[in-house]
Parts: C-alpha cells; sequence; structure tokens
C-alpha cells in the first residue's frame, strides 16, 4: 500500500513539472516572440512540442513565429496541426489565416477568419484580419464592415481606426477617413501611420497647411524618417516654399546620401530658385548613382543654362 502511494506521489510531481517544463518552454518562446526574436521563440517552442506533442498552443505559437520568420509552409503546417488537435482553437485560424494572406490564397484566408469568428464571434483579430483581406481582394465594403465591427468591440485599439480609414481612402471617402484617423491620433498621439495617411489625404485635397503639419509631427516623432522630411519637401514645393523644401531635401541626403529621389527634387528647388549649379550638381549625384534624370526637366535645364 505504501508502495503504491508513492508511486501515485512520484507520479503526480512527475506529471506537475512536465506540464510546468512545457508551460515554461511556451512562456519563454512568447517572450521571444514579442521581442522579435523569432529564431529563439522557434526554438523554444521546439523544445515545448518534443515534451508536448499535444501541445496545440506550441504549434500555433509556433506558426506565427514562422510566419514572421518567411517560413509560410511552416506556419501553416504548425497551425494545421494545431487545428486537428484543438479544432476549436481560435488563435490557430487566425495564425494560419495571416500565413495564408500572405501567399495570397485570399479566400482560404477569409475562411479560416470567418471559421474564427464562428467560434468567437467577439474576436477583434479575426475581424482586423478579414477586414484586411477583403480589402486586398477589393471589398472595401466588407473591410469597412469588418472594421467598424472590431471597433465596436475594441473602440481604444487605434490601429483599428487607421486601417479603416485607409479603407475610406480608397474608396474615395475622404471625410470619414480624415475622422477615423484623428481618432486614431487622439488615442495615441505618436501614430505615425495615422499622421503620414492624414497627411497624405490633406495633400491630395490640397490642404497644404495641415499635410505639413502632420509630416513634422512624424518628424518630432522620428527626426530621422527620410518619408516624412521627403513629404514635406513635396508639399513645401507645391506650396512655393522653395527654401524650406531644399533644407528637408538636404536632411533626406544627409541620412540617406545615395536617395536619387531626393536629388531630383532638390534639383527642381534650385532650379526654381534659378540656382542653376546647384541644380546642375544634384543632376550629376543622379546620375553616378545610376539614376534617369527626368527628360524635360533635363531639356529645361539645359535651355536655361546650356549643355552642362
Amino acid at each position: 500500500m505504501k508502495t503504491l502511494i508513492l508511486i501515485s506521489v512520484f507520479l503526480l510531481t512527475f506529471s506537475s513539472a512536465f506540464a510546468q517544463s512545457v508551460k515554461e518552454h511556451n512562456d519563454l518562446g512568447l517572450t521571444y516572440l514579442k521581442q522579435n526574436n523569432y529564431p529563439a521563440a522557434v526554438a523554444e517552442f521546439n523544445k515545448a512540442i518534443d515534451a508536448d506533442h499535444n501541445n496545440y498552443e506550441g504549434y500555433s505559437d509556433r506558426a506565427l513565429a514562422n510566419v514572421k520568420l518567411g517560413n509560410l509552409t511552416g506556419a501553416i503546417s504548425d497551425a494545421t496541426q494545431a487545428i486537428e488537435i484543438d479544432p476549436k482553437f481560435v488563435a490557430a485560424y487566425n495564425n494560419r489565416g495571416t500565413a495564408y494572406i500572405i501567399q495570397g490564397r485570399i479566400a482560404d484566408a477569409i475562411a479560416d477568419y470567418s471559421k474564427a469568428l464562428e467560434l468567437n464571434p467577439r474576436s477583434v483579430s479575426a475581424y482586423a484580419n478579414r477586414g484586411r483581406a477583403n480589402m486586398t481582394r477589393g471589398d472595401l465594403t466588407g473591410a469597412i464592415s469588418d472594421y467598424s465591427k472590431a471597433i465596436e468591440i475594441d473602440p481604444k485599439a487605434e490601429s483599428l481606426y487607421v486601417d479603416r480609414g485607409i479603407v475610406y481612402v480608397k474608396k474615395g471617402n475622404f471625410t470619414d477617413a480624415i475622422a477615423d484617423l484623428n481618432k486614431a491620433v487622439l488615442i495615441n498621439p505618436k501614430d505615425t501611420i495615422a499622421y503620414t495617411v492624414r497627411g497624405t489625404v490633406y495633400y491630395n485635397q490640397g490642404n497644404l497647411i495641415a499635410a505639413v503639419s502632420d509630416f513634422s509631427q512624424n518628424i518630432v516623432i522620428n527626426p530621422k524618417d527620410v518619408e516624412s522630411y521627403m513629404s514635406r519637401a513635396l508639399t513645401y514645393l507645391r506650396s512655393n516654399n522653395t527654401g524650406e523644401a531644399i533644407l528637408d531635401l538636404s536632411k533626406v541626403v544627409e541620412i540617406d546620401p545615395n536617395d536619387a529621389r531626393a536629388y531630383f527634387n532638390r534639383a527642381v528647388g534650385y532650379f526654381q530658385l534659378k540656382q542653376f549649379d546647384k541644380a546642375w550638381s544634384d543632376v550629376h549625384k543622379i546620375q553616378r548613382l545610376g539614376g534617369t534624370v527626368n527628360p524635360d526637366f533635363l531639356t529645361a535645364l539645359k535651355n536655361a543654362t546650356g549643355n552642362k
């Protein structure tokens, strides 16, 4: 009797330690995943799965890590394995759908996201993912519907407003787009994507002061954001604020000396200021980089100064 009790205690202790070991590897893998250390995450999920071949969470999490590593075949295999073990595990459908959408298998992705929503009608990630899939296939109405449902469930997630705002832009509904982007930056004043999209909308609408403000806000957040300097420079050029445009373009080439776009746009600015020697200098830099200068601009510059 005593022997049986000892064996039972041993088995219970062993089982508890075994479960703890699997959980520790899973948790460590998730930590690496959050740190964007995807190879280390996969290594930990491997250990968790080796310890327990029915570890559907480990398979699903490894699927997500494999997506990040670009191993889509492995990701789909892992997520499918997780679903076979537990057909009601929502995260696995989401992760497999993400791999499908990157592969361009939009219908398969939507099927997985729809299954996730069938299992959990309040899955924000499934609505958001299906919204992205619908946008990719051109179903903008379906995308807006999905993002709207996600926002109803989680009205404080600024990324949802940004994503829906982008869909509104694609539909040409700039009023609703700006309303969503306003909401996004209200929730998170450092959302650079929201400022970029809103600034671009303002630029296209001809609201150049507002566009400059948004691109400037991005530069405050990230002083080395080349694209925001470039966008602000183009806005300055359009508003005939050529001096400020040249300052921004000079900042771009300071950050990235191989950015041919910046040299060309700066050459245009110098041309407008009749600083032709500086314009030619930027043209020559573009040519040394192997770039092609707009023929019409080159002709105008030659006509203004002679062939240099």
